[in-house]
């Protein structure tokens, strides 16, 4: 029996490998990636900004900016929250370390904003997830547009890829397993890049537990 279990074993990976394909949360967290790009690209406009609040925040002027920059953040941290449930395999709640303050003051409500350790978590989230959009969008589409290119170089005359001229019709042949290939490696990133991204959003995005309080400025 022992000595069968490697024969058996080796189909059962090549089936995981190629099954990757037919896993519709593989198309999930590819989706999620891919709205990570824009997404993370208005992130950083807003960080920035943000942090040219803080800066100019000694001379009052830059204080407007970052208090709007804060709330935004919590706001988009709860967006986050929403868009990981929705595409990954999460069921964050939204963090109970915030009291309800109905009856407060927009003052009071800053203050305890600021204060509070969800927004800050949420910040960093937003912060990595600015910083993942350029490894998605270098990583997947080199080698989404890879793996299309060589599937493909059967039908053009002439295909480029990696610095590999396509030009023969033998070449053609090779480049087409070689293209599945690389697509099936691509999904599989894809998968583990959303697994890192998910385990961040539980971390810093919200509770395992349930919540009871209404936060007053966070929507979610």
């Amino acid at each position: 029996m022992s000595e069968r279990t490697p024969s058996r074993s080796v189909p059962g990976s090549v089936r995981s490998f190629v099954g990757v394909a037919a896993e519709r949360q593989t198309y999930r967290n590819l989706c999620y990636l891919l709205l990570a790009i824009p997404i993370g690209i208005v992130y950083q406009f807003g960080l920035t900004l943000g942090f040219l609040g803080a800066i100019f925040a000694v001379v009052l002027v830059g204080i407007p900016i970052l208090l709007c920059t804060i709330v935004g953040a919590r706001y988009l941290a709860a967006f986050e929250r929403r868009l990981a449930n929705r595409l990954l395999t999460t069921d964050i709640r939204r963090p109970a370390d915030r009291r309800t303050v109905a009856d407060d003051g927009l003052v009071s409500r800053l203050v305890e904003l600021v204060r509070s350790q969800a927004t800050w978590k949420g910040v960093g989230f937003l912060v990595l997830k600015s910083v993942f959009s350029f490894i998605v969008a270098f990583l997947l589409l080199l080698g989404g547009i890879g793996s299309l290119a060589l599937v493909l170089a059967p039908i053009s005359s002439s295909t480029v890829v990696f610095d590999w001229e396509i030009d023969t019709v033998a070449e053609s042949v090779v480049a087409v397993p070689l293209g599945v290939g690389l697509g099936l490696v691509t999904l599989h990133l894809a998968n583990w890049i959303a697994e890192i991204m998910e385990t961040l959003a539980v971390a810093l995005l919200g509770d395992q537990g349930e919540s009871s309080e209404r936060d007053p400025i966070d929507p979610a």
